[in-house]
């Protein structure tokens, strides 16, 4: 067989959320765009290690095209919240993808930061959800928030939402009023009366983040309730930020991503306020891009990692002629799966 007839290696990224997963597949040598697909992914959460990573196996093995084999993945998966669950996740894609693969996972968050080609980033998400995260200077993962609206993900369009019914109830308790919030809330929610506001969000919970742009619209109009609610989630947001770095995070600049993070100016100027009122001086950035690029450059380096005779950390070990003949991994992760291609 003729060097031109071998297949060519190909590199592949997974963003992978709760609601859905995205891929991209490139060219290993040329950067060249293969395939890409955004699908629904609803059951991710109840999934567990095994089953999510044969999914992920389906998934690729209907996206590497023909003509190449593939060399390397990089995930960034939602549920990645400690070391041991992203250790547990990689292991099983290892061994689902089989010997030849160089396999690297995270936490979807920190997509955003590899996709802006930084190397050292602090990702920051307000958008369905909110969390900060990153890596310390020994590559251990720190997240912050994300706790869920219900708890948490300060800057997250639901969060900012229950926040300004909250503060409009308290200005109803005070026998006081907010007549641009008021209109509001009654037409989004269908309530004529206030006293109706419990059933009507509770209804509305799974939904109550798509509310979002009207409380910024109302913000903008000079309602105090919405005003306030996106004011103190983006300070609450950047007090993440501040945690993140105090417990160690290694980053030169803070990225942001999500849509009420990249939609929303005024939320974003009031989180650059709240870092500057905290003491944090690393510029800020938005993602012009799609954090699925941060899983290929994870496969990238994953890859580049693997190479023979390079001294980084290994997650495989094989060059081009055990990536097309199956030879057996050095790593404990990779061992006797059939080989994807």
């Amino acid at each position: 067989m003729s060097t031109l007839d071998l297949p060519r290696r190909g590199v592949a990224g997974l963003d992978i959320g709760g609601s859905y997963l995205r891929v991209r597949v490139e060219d290993a040598a040329t950067g060249e765009p293969l395939a890409a697909e955004t699908r629904p992914n609803p059951g991710w959460n109840d999934l567990p290690p095994v089953e999510r990573a044969g999914l992920v196996g389906g998934v690729l093995r209907r996206a590497v095209p023909a003509g190449h084999v593939l060399a390397a993945v990089g995930v960034g998966a939602r549920g990645c919240d400690s070391e041991a669950l992203t250790r547990e996740l990689e292991a099983a894609v290892c061994a689902e993808l089989g010997p030849g693969v160089a396999v690297r996972v995270r936490n979807d968050a920190l997509l955003v930061g590899l996709a802006s080609g930084h190397e050292h980033a602090l990702s920051v998400i307000a958008g369905t959800g909110a969390v900060v995260g990153g890596l310390t200077s020994d590559g251990v993962t720190v997240l912050t928030d994300g706790w869920g609206w219900l708890l948490g993900d300060h800057g997250s369009a639901p969060r900012i939402v229950l926040d300004a019914l909250r503060l409009y109830t308290a200005v109803l308790d005070r026998g006081e009023s907010d007549p641009v919030f008021g209109p509001f809330v009654a037409g989004a929610l269908g309530v004529a009366e206030a006293r109706r506001l419990p059933g009507a969000v509770k209804r509305s919970r799974e939904t109550l983040g798509d509310l979002a742009a009207g409380v910024f619209a109302c913000a903008e109009a000079g309602s105090p309730c919405a005003g306030r609610a996106v004011t103190d989630n983006a300070r609450r947001l950047a007090g993440s930020v501040v945690t993140a770095l105090r417990l160690g995070v290694r980053a030169d600049v803070v990225v942001g991503a999500g849509a009420i993070m990249v939609r929303q100016p005024a939320f974003r100027s009031a989180f650059a306020s709240g870092l500057a009122a905290q003491g944090v001086a690393l510029p800020l950035s938005v993602l012009e891009t799609e954090p699925v690029l941060g899983a290929v450059r994870l496969a990238t380096l994953a890859l580049r990692d693997s190479a023979p005779g390079d001294d980084a950390p290994r997650n495989d070990a094989p060059g081009d002629d055990a990536l097309r003949n199956g030879a057996p991994r050095k790593d404990a992760l990779c061992n006797d799966e059939e080989q994807l291609s």
